[in-house]
């Protein structure tokens, strides 16, 4: 018999949504909902000959890899599997089977008639954390409830500017709606070309432009080691006092302790983050004491439909294995 272990099963839903009773009395397999602290992953996980990842979540550099040796599976529930070193898993001959992205992880869902519409998950939670920083929405309900009442001005969106940093697939979502609310779009990246954005009616802007011009700057930027620490607290120093940052994309893009830093001194007016430097974020952490902070656990990308495919074909990924011919291998 194997060990199974799936980890940051967060919502408690990955044994419902995969058939690992298929796996019979091959396989013991360990579901685990709360998040394994670094410094335990190894002694944690040195039994399992499989581990099943979400993407993002447990990260296993070359060190950990390295002490684990009788893993010779990781399942993931997607092929951008960043989070895994893979020079590391190759030499141990470590095999990786990644569900590929579904419907939703990051274009438009389907609607009834299956024509795909509107934006994704993703960029709809841009928007929910954009208005919940502009119209103070978590504010005013901590004030209600309270006992308060009507503590300040929420924002108009109309006449705002929106800046982009990234105008790529999520990027891109964004310019449709908020036109509609009257807003002014600009953009930024290192490769981003005129006409990427004369064919999406944005305005293409240098870097300074974009962190001195926008009312809200939305991040949507792949994390890379050239986007990791892109913004820094001399970056932050550009923008309006007045302004608000919203970041779906990774933390690490934002230099944290700078964004701290700001948003404490009043030198921005607020935030929306659905994405930390480290996750779950820590109970002690300096975000969720600070009340022109709006925070959401990384659910951006998450949706029923989603985790429910992904969950079947990780499933059926270790299940593969088991009977000696894995599927979706990646190299």
């Amino acid at each position: 018999m194997i060990r199974v272990a799936v980890l940051d099963d967060y919502i408690g839903i990955a044994e419902e949504f995969g058939d690992w009773a298929a796996l019979g009395d091959a396989a013991e397999v360990t579901f685990y909902r709360e998040a394994i602290p670094p410094a335990r992953l190894v002694a944690e996980l040195a039994d399992y000959e499989v581990i099943v990842i979400t993407q993002q979540r447990a990260r296993f550099p070359r060190e950990v890899l390295e002490a684990l040796p009788k893993l010779k599976l990781i399942v993931c529930n997607g092929w951008m599997s960043t989070v895994v070193d893979h020079d590391a898993r190759r030499e141990r001959g470590i095999l990786l089977s990644a569900a590929q992205d579904g419907p939703g992880a990051l274009g438009p869902q389907p609607g009834p008639s299956g024509v795909r519409r509107g934006i994704s998950p993703p960029a709809e939670m841009a928007w929910a954390l954009l208005f919940a920083v502009t119209k103070r929405i978590a504010i005013e309900d901590r004030a209600i409830r309270a006992g308060g009442w009507q503590t300040g001005f929420p924002g108009s969106l109309s006449g705002m500017t929106l800046g982009l940093a990234g105008l790529g697939n999520l990027g891109s979502q964004m310019v449709e709606a908020a036109k509609v609310f009257g807003m002014d779009v600009i953009a930024w990246s290192e490769n981003l070309t005129t006409e990427r954005t004369d064919a999406l009616g944005v305005t293409k802007v240098s870097k300074e432009e974009l962190l001195a011009n926008s009312d809200v700057l939305g991040i949507f930027l792949i994390l890379s080691e050239r986007s990791r620490g892109l913004f820094q607290a001399s970056d932050l120093a550009l923008m309006k006092q007045s302004a608000f940052i919203v970041n779906i994309s990774r933390g690490p893009i934002i230099d944290e302790q700078a964004l701290i830093a700001a948003l404490s001194s009043g030198k921005l007016a607020g935030a929306g983050l659905d994405v930390f430097d480290e996750e779950p974020l820590p109970l002690d952490h300096p975000f969720r004491s600070m009340e022109n902070v709006v925070l959401m656990p990384h659910l951006g990308y998450v949706t029923e439909p989603l985790f429910r495919m992904s969950f079947e074909k990780m499933a059926e990924d270790v299940l593969a294995y088991l009977a000696g011919s894995p599927i979706r291998v990646v190299e």
